[in-house]
């Protein structure tokens, strides 16, 4: 068995994490186990595409959302084969793990090594979007945003709060309302198509974003689809008034608020608007957003859908 563990060691905030890590690892004979630390940002993408090429059973990542995000870029970035590529794992320390809550992973080291042992994987989706002035491609595994939730993820990534990841994300939310300027956006699917004022638009793959907000709450990551939330012209004193039924997962029932299903979706906009994917900013629109059915094997427990 071989394992590579890709670490986000962002401020050596796992420095009390790693060493217990490494201990458990080799007091349980694991195999063949490799730990490689990034350096600067999106360095777990160029480490991820050289491990898939080396070759490895299970790959996992050991931070939040970003840092699975670049390690399931770096994975499929690779010159191999789809079906030689490792499974991929997550040891769920960033600040937000939201993908962590869909996917029902424990930041238990001991959990994760339990599924390793066991082969405890399944097939799941990915999201792929092709930005189409620059015609790059970005692959997602849980949520892209579009419009003030991409904003809001530009400006965490310059900002810090000693009041932890929720205050800050909510203060950043409220600041957003205050100065984001609604987008005139076009969303088309096959089966259905929307246009308007935009003050937010998700098209999820997983059921969290915002460190537990529940934007799609009927997202599944094995079912081929994804869910879009889409929240048009709305107040921030509306949504203010819906934000502790968001955090439950109850979908909005306003006028401005609408829900769908789509395995692609084209976004379009005579504005600057930007989209992100799983925290991290990829471009403005427009941008084709495509489901990628069973495209990995990702460890997780078996009655998680």
């Amino acid at each position: 068995m071989n394992i590579v563990f890709v670490i986000n060691n962002k401020n050596n905030r796992l420095a009390k994490v790693l060493p217990r890590l490494r201990k458990y690892c080799r007091e349980i004979h694991l195999g063949s186990v490799q730990f490689i630390i990034t350096q600067r940002k999106k360095h777990a993408i160029e480490l991820a595409r050289k491990v898939t090429e080396k070759g490895c059973d299970y790959m996992v990542a050991v931070g939040g959302d970003g840092t699975l995000n670049e390690v399931i870029n770096g994975m499929l970035q690779s010159n191999i084969p789809t079906n030689e590529y490792p499974t991929i794992g997550l040891l769920p320390l960033g600040s937000a793990n939201d993908f962590a809550r869909t996917a029902g992973i424990s930041n238990s080291i001991e959990a994760l090594i339990e599924l390793i042992q066991s082969n405890s994987s399944k097939k799941i989706d990915l999201g792929k979007i092709i930005i189409q002035q620059t015609r790059e491609t970005r692959y997602f595994i849980n949520i892209a945003g579009i419009g003030l939730g991409a904003e809001i993820a530009q400006n965490l990534e310059q900002s810090s709060s000693v009041l932890g990841p929720g205050f800050n994300y909510f203060r950043h939310i409220i600041k957003g309302f205050l100065s984001y300027a609604k987008k005139e956006v076009s969303c088309t699917s096959s089966a259905w198509q929307w246009k308007g004022r935009l003050l937010q638009m998700t098209v999820a793959n997983g059921r969290y974003f915002g460190n537990a907000i529940c934007i799609a709450p009927d997202a599944r990551i094995t079912d081929g689809l994804f869910q879009v939330s889409i929240f048009g012209d709305l107040s921030i004193w509306d949504y203010l008034k819906n934000y502790g039924n968001l955090k439950k997962g109850v979908k909005i029932n306003l006028p401005q608020v609408c829900y769908h299903n789509t395995r692609e979706v084209l976004l379009q906009s005579t504005d600057s608007c930007s989209i992100e994917a799983d925290g991290e900013y990829v471009g403005l629109a427009p941008a084709v957003i495509t489901i990628l059915p069973k495209a990995i094997s990702f460890l997780m427990p078996p009655d998680v859908q």
